[in-house]
C-alpha cells in the first residue's frame, strides 16, 4: 500500500491519456529493439517503424483516422524489412501488441465503428501480404513459413476481436456511467429548483398573511373614516381618500409580486404595472404632501416606445425621489425630468432646500438608493445621489437605452 503522498502524486498520471502515453512510449522502448534484434529488420527502419505505430497509439486521442493510417504504415513497413524465418511474419510481436491496444483505445473511445474498419483494414492488408509472399515463393522452407503465416493471420484476427470488443464494451460501460451521472446531476437540479420555488411559495404565504391583512385593514379604515367620525372635514376626508386609494394601489402591486413570486419566471403578464404612465400619480401624492412638483417627460419615451422592464426602472427611481422628499425636505420645490439622452435615458429628481432645514446626506438611513441602485444595475445604468449646492438633493440615473432594442 502506497503512503498517501505518494498516491496524491501519482494521482494526476493515472488518467487515460496519461496512460495511453506511458503505453506507447514502454511499447516503443521495446519494440524497437526486439524489431531489430529478433526479427532482423534495420535499426533505422525498425526505429521509424515502431515509431510510427507508437505515434497511432497517441494520436488515437486527438486524431483517430491519422493514428490508424500511421500504425498501419509502421505495420506495413516492418513487414517488408522483417526477416521472415525470425518469428512471426507479417505481424511481429511488437507490432501486434501496439495495433491491439490501438485497437482497444478505438473501443474505449467509443469509435467502435472506426476500430472495425481499421481491424477490417488491417485483415486486408495481412491477407495481401501472405497471399503474394505465397504466389512468390517456391522453396520447400519458404512454404512452410507462409503457411505459419496464414496460421498467423488467423491468431491475429481473432486476438485483435477480441481486444476491439473488449474495449468496446469498457467504452459502452462508461457511456451507461456518464448518462446515468448526467441524470443524475439533472434531478438534483430539479430538487434544487423546487426547493427553490416551495421556499417562494412560503415566502408569498407569509407576505400575504402579514402585509396583505394590514393593508387591507389602512384601506377600509380610510375609506369608512368619513361615515365613523362625525363632522369630518373635507380636508381630512381627502386625506383619508387618499391614504385609501394609496393603500388599494400597494395591495395591487403586492399581488402582482406575490405572483411572481409563486411563478417560475416564465409569466411575461405578472410583470408590475408600473411605468411612466404612472408618474402623474406620484408627482400628485408628493404635492398633497405640501412639495411643490414639476414633472417633465420626454414625448419621444412616450407609448409603447420604452420597454416595460425600463419603464419600471424609471418608476421606482422618480418613486424613491418624491418619497426621500416627503421624508426629509417636506414642502420642498421638486423637478422631475425624465428625458431622452444619448445614448441612453437621463432620470433626474431634483429639490430645492427644505424649509425646515438642509437635506440630509445621500444614502442617509433606508435601503431606497441602494434598491435603486440595484434596478438602475440590472438594466446597466448607473445612480448617483448627492446634496446640490443650494442646499437641496439631485437623484440622477443614467439607463442605457435605444429605440426598437
Amino acid at each position: 500500500m502506497l503512503p498517501p503522498s505518494v498516491r496524491a502524486r501519482l494521482r494526476p498520471l493515472a488518467t487515460p491519456r496519461a496512460v495511453v502515453v506511458l503505453l506507447a512510449l514502454t511499447l516503443y522502448a521495446v519494440g524497437a529493439p526486439v524489431t531489430t534484434g529478433v526479427h532482423g529488420v534495420p535499426a533505422g527502419v525498425a526505429t521509424g517503424a515502431v515509431l510510427l505505430q507508437c505515434a497511432g497509439l497517441v494520436l488515437a486521442l486527438v486524431r483517430a483516422r491519422l493514428a490508424v493510417a500511421s500504425a498501419l504504415a509502421g505495420v506495413l513497413l516492418v513487414a517488408l524489412a522483417a526477416d521472415p524465418q525470425a518469428g512471426p511474419w507479417p505481424w511481429t510481436v511488437p507490432a501486434l501488441l501496439t495495433y491491439g491496444c490501438l485497437l482497444t483505445v478505438l473501443g474505449v473511445r467509443r469509435q467502435w465503428r472506426l476500430g472495425l474498419a481499421a481491424w477490417a483494414l488491417s485483415l486486408a492488408l495481412t491477407t495481401a501480404l501472405v497471399a503474394v509472399a505465397d504466389l512468390l515463393t517456391v522453396d520447400s522452407w519458404a512454404v512452410t513459413w507462409v503457411d505459419d503465416a496464414w496460421t498467423d493471420l488467423v491468431v491475429y484476427g481473432s486476438n485483435s476481436a477480441l481486444l476491439l470488443g473488449a474495449g468496446s464494451v469498457v467504452g459502452a460501460r462508461r457511456r451507461v456511467r456518464e448518462e446515468l451521472a448526467r441524470s443524475r446531476r439533472d434531478t438534483e437540479a430539479e430538487q434544487a429548483r423546487r426547493v427553490v420555488v416551495e421556499e417562494r411559495n412560503r415566502i408569498a404565504r407569509d407576505l400575504h398573511d402579514v402585509v396583505a391583512h394590514s393593508m387591507s385593514v389602512i384601506g377600509v379604515q380610510a375609506t369608512t373614516a368619513r361615515y365613523r367620525i362625525p363632522d369630518l372635514p373635507p380636508a381630512a376626508q381627502a386625506e383619508f381618500d387618499d391614504i385609501a386609494a394609496q393603500a388599494r394601489t400597494a395591495l395591487a402591486e403586492m399581488r402582482t409580486l406575490l405572483g411572481v413570486l409563486r411563478s417560475r419566471g416564465d409569466g411575461g403578464d405578472l410583470v408590475p404595472r408600473a411605468g411612466l404612465d404612472g408618474l402623474g400619480e406620484l408627482a400628485e401624492g408628493a404635492r398633497r404632501a405640501g412639495s411643490t412638483v414639476r414633472l417633465h417627460v420626454d414625448p419621444a419615451l412616450g407609448g409603447t416606445a420604452l420597454p416595460p422592464s425600463a419603464g419600471i426602472v424609471v418608476h421606482r427611481i422618480v418613486q424613491e425621489g418624491l418619497a426621500n422628499v416627503v421624508r426629509h425636505a417636506t414642502g420642498a420645490d421638486v423637478e422631475v425630468a425624465v428625458r431622452r439622452a444619448d445614448p441612453g435615458i437621463v432620470v433626474e429628481v431634483r429639490n430645492g432646500p427644505a424649509p425646515e432645514g438642509p437635506a440630509p446626506a445621500a444614502d442617509a438611513g433606508g435601503h431606497g438608493l441602494v434598491g435603486v441602485r440595484e434596478r438602475a444595475a440590472l438594466l446597466g445604468g448607473s445612480v448617483s445621489a448627492a446634496p446640490t449646492a443650494d442646499g437641496g438633493f439631485l437623484l440622477r440615473a443614467a439607463l442605457p437605452w435605444e429605440p426598437g432594442a
